[in-house]
């Protein structure tokens, strides 16, 4: 059993609490991510009018990709939700999309299969970034070093650099994404906060080998993508309704694609990353997800807290131990650094002070769909 925090308070409506860093209550005792639900919830509506908005999302990019190999770039690892936005990109929004795949040398053998089998039966190209193992392994050490929550930082380094760079290549200015606030959540800032600034000082602090391949995202990155070359994000799970098990359902039954067994795991390395936040931080990622699931009415209040008292079913001893052999930790390194000092990223630099001063301009691009949807309310509005 998970031992509790006697003195968090729960939210009255999900499963947040007061012991995670941004949370808090309003008079009712709902917490801020309830709220942020909702707003998120009236700004994108799902159904008939979501599938109308989808259309016309769609015959704009299709308009800016004639003559093009490709219309847009879609994320993909094989799991539940990117398989199924990959699906309704092609199927349903008819466009002719590039698969793009980040290997960072911990893919699943079921991602890999849900990946083929769905390029394959989809006739969808698959473009996969593999990234040197010496290097990913390396990074993901360092991270663990600072002592910062978030340990698979540097891979979404990694995924965002991927997608931007093939569109650039491609010449596309459209990036599909597959990010559910209603059957995944929004992760408190403090969890797993990234920024280019903020990983260039983890590497440079705590990498103990030169890096060749690695290719970080900075500011000017970020500007030079939007501005120059012109290319938007499109999170387009905010307007069909993916909640509940009908999106398993359909991947399996046209596509044979086997559940991964927990949001994320088609990354074999987040086994790692839950248990060092749990372990280290007192965080369970699967508040997140269950909040978001009690919201939208998938499951009970009562049953996501019983689900939270047990330890998560991954986090067996075997699947531990395997994967701090394969980063190259001995259990006493990984242990003392349990036990160190906790660190967030206000204690290292970033361009989170700068962002602050220009938060009218994040909202702006949020707007543009130049990144994406609920960035400006998780980093000004949830902390």
């Amino acid at each position: 059993m998970i031992r509790q925090n006697e003195d968090k308070i729960f939210c009255k409506r999900c499963v947040m609490d007061t012991s995670i860093p941004g949370v808090y209550l309003d008079s009712q005792g709902v917490c801020n991510f309830c709220h942020m639900h909702d707003k998120l919830d009236k700004r994108f509506p799902v159904g008939e009018k979501g599938a109308m908005i989808l259309q016309r999302i769609a015959e704009k990019i299709r308009n800016d990709g004639r003559g093009k190999k490709y219309d847009c770039v879609v994320g993909v690892s094989g799991g539940r939700d990117t398989s199924y936005c990959l699906y309704y990109v092609k199927e349903i929004m008819n466009l002719r999309p590039l698969a793009v795949h980040f290997d960072n040398g911990w893919d699943s053998e079921i991602a890999k299969s849900n990946l083929a089998k769905l390029c394959d039966k989809l006739d969808v190209e698959l473009h996969t970034i593999i990234m040197d193992w010496p290097e990913s392994r390396e990074l993901t050490n360092a991270t663990i070093r600072a002592c910062v929550p978030y340990i698979d930082l540097t891979d979404d380094i990694g995924i965002a650099s991927s997608l931007y760079r093939t569109a650039v290549a491609e010449n596309v200015h459209y990036i599909i994404l597959s990010h559910s606030f209603r059957e995944e959540g929004i992760t408190p800032l403090m969890w797993n906060y990234i920024d280019g600034r903020y990983t260039r000082a983890i590497i440079e602090q705590y990498c103990k080998i030169p890096l060749k391949h690695f290719k970080n995202v900075e500011l000017w990155d970020m500007i030079y993508w939007i501005l120059w070359k012109r290319i938007r994000v499109i999170n387009i799970t905010n307007y069909y309704d993916d909640t509940g098990e009908k999106v398993e359902t359909l991947l399996k039954e046209k596509f044979d694609w086997q559940d991964t067994g927990q949001h994320h795991l088609d990354n074999e390395l987040f086994t790692l990353v839950y248990y060092y936040a749990r372990r280290k931080f007192g965080f369970d990622w699967r508040v997140v997800e269950l909040s978001a699931k009690v919201r939208t009415g998938v499951i009970s209040r009562e049953s996501a807290l019983k689900a939270l008292q047990e330890i998560p079913f991954f986090e067996d001893e075997e699947r531990i131990e395997h994967c701090l052999r394969k980063q190259g930790i001995s259990r006493e390194e990984f242990e003392a650094i349990v036990n160190a000092p906790n660190k967030y990223f206000t204690d290292y630099p970033s361009y989170y002070p700068l962002l602050q001063k220009f938060k009218w301009f994040v909202w702006i691009l949020c707007k543009l769909h130049a990144i994406p949807a609920h960035t400006y309310e998780k980093y000004f509005h949830a902390i």
